[in-house]
């Protein structure tokens, strides 16, 4: 592979992380509560959110800058 391909990648990957980690934050207040079902329903729902924002996050750029 390309050295540009690599560079790409693990930049991507690394907005990724940084991303998830600052969305990630939001949701703390769940940790003390999940012992019944449905907060860990909601967890999990908010969790699976926060990892799809931080897979897109080129997109949210795009989208912020043109708005």
């Amino acid at each position: 592979m390309s050295i540009w391909l690599w560079v790409a990648l693990l930049s991507y990957l690394l907005g990724a992380i940084i991303q998830w980690l600052q969305l990630s934050n939001k949701f703390r207040e769940f940790e003390e509560y999940s012992h019944f079902p449905f907060v860990w329903v909601a967890d999990l729902i908010s969790k699976s959110t926060c990892l799809l924002q931080a897979l897109f996050w080129p997109y949210n750029l795009i989208v912020d800058r043109e708005g």
